[in-house]
């Protein structure tokens, strides 16, 4: 099994939505534990079901898929968590437990620090 990773994604545009669930989904079928971290923008669109706004012309005409879909799928197939701490959703705006059950988990930052160890840490 790979180093743990942590991936802190808080951009709000589609591109950094993009490049932080590929290198998610990448990251997992190496082998790696992946733990994707949302704040700001980024949880307010995975909570509201807008992860997959702002797509531009060349995704469409590449074959990106669905941004969504696609970590749903790497939650279903290959164990990354999508989370997110209690203070970073109040500061979103958000609702804890009205978000809860869009997330794999509610857990702090000094927690997902801890479950990363010695692994690698991105942030998009």
């Amino acid at each position: 099994m790979g180093k743990p990773c942590l991936i802190l994604l808080d951009g709000g545009s589609w591109n950094a939505r993009r490049r932080a669930v590929s290198v998610a989904l990448t990251a997992a079928a190496f082998g790696h534990p992946v733990v994707v971290a949302l704040s700001g923008e980024a949880i307010r669109a995975w909570v509201s079901g807008r992860f997959d706004e702002g797509a531009p012309e060349e995704a469409v005409a590449t074959r990106v898929g669905s941004l969504r879909e696609m970590l749903e799928e790497g939650r279903r197939d290959l164990g990354v968590e999508v989370v997110a701490c209690d203070t970073e959703l109040r500061l979103a705006g958000l609702d804890v437990e009205a978000a809860r059950p869009s997330l794999d988990a509610v857990r702090s930052l000094p927690d997902q620090w801890r479950a990363t160890g010695q692994g690698h840490v991105l942030c998009f």
